[in-house]
């Protein structure tokens, strides 16, 4: 393709980002939209650890207060629960094995809290990469299959929401066209309408266009992320069931159970057959 063309498609996919329907980490919630000043101060505290890296003082306050977003308010829950696995992901805090042990521990409470709009149910399942080096075989066996099944429960979830008939070229409107006789510009507010056969007409416009627009923002985040996501989940995968105890059996049920593509399948059971030689 040549350059040019390039260079308007992502100029096309921008504007529709910004006057559409933006996309957050977390769907439909941003830092910004929240007014509330506890959340905001209760999320600086964790800001805070990173002074001293009490790995122990971080356990003692996210088990605390993500008990008390939980039981108030789950948007704020999942947002607290996205910092506090975040910072346990990027920093160097405390014990490895510990630390992992509260990662993976915070984002199983999160997955298994109720449902989760795809992209942050991808977003914590990204977090079980990180396993604990130091723990005993009859909880890693545990643990390596609730992680397992999450990963693996999260990529037929991505796999499903793929549209492959998707039409990108056919992009949502940036202004919704008035209805003829409206006597009004594309993209006034429908209360300027005044007749209300015209208004119910325009507004219903309205709503179709924005629809379109989050299933384009939807697909193309998948169009982006799926393939990187299915590298992780057969990563995650093939590390952990290369790890002794091995059992291959429990992948192999696993992997009938959540992946219909043989070649899938395959390909992760020789990966680990081959890496535990």
């Amino acid at each position: 393709m040549k350059p040019r063309p390039i260079r308007v498609w992502r100029l096309r996919i921008v504007a529709l980002s910004i006057f559409l329907t933006p996309m957050p980490a977390l769907e439909g919630l941003t830092f910004a939209q929240k007014s509330d000043s506890e959340l905001s101060q209760d999320i600086a505290k964790l800001d805070s650890f990173l002074a001293d890296r009490n790995l122990d003082s971080i356990e003692a306050t996210v088990n605390k207060e993500s008990a008390k977003w939980q039981e108030r308010d789950r948007p704020s829950f999942i947002i607290y629960m996205s910092k506090a696995c975040s910072l346990l992901s990027s920093y160097d805090i405390g014990d490895i094995s510990k630390r992992a042990s509260l990662l993976s521990r915070y984002a199983i409470s999160v997955l298994l809290s109720g449902d989760l709009p795809l992209r942050d149910n991808v977003q914590f399942v990204s977090f079980l990469m990180f396993d604990p080096l130091v723990i005993d075989d009859a909880t890693w066996k545990s643990l390596r299959q609730q992680k397992a099944e999450l990963w693996l429960a999260a990529r037929g979830r991505v796999e499903s929401s793929v549209d492959a008939t998707f039409d990108f070229a056919d992009l949502p409107q940036l202004n919704v066209p008035t209805p003829r006789g409206s006597g009004v510009p594309n993209g006034i507010s429908p209360s300027a309408i005044k007749d209300p056969k015209l208004r119910a007409e325009y507004e219903r416009s309205i709503a179709e266009n924005s629809a379109k627009a989050r299933k384009y923002n939807d697909q193309y985040w998948l169009k982006q992320n799926a393939p990187d996501f299915y590298k992780n989940v057969e990563r995650y995968l093939v590390n952990a069931y290369t790890r002794p105890p091995a059992d291959p059996a429990q992948l192999e049920r696993l992997l009938a159970q959540y992946v219909n593509d043989n070649g899938v399948r395959a390909r992760i059971l020789e990966q680990v057959r081959k890496s535990s030689q």
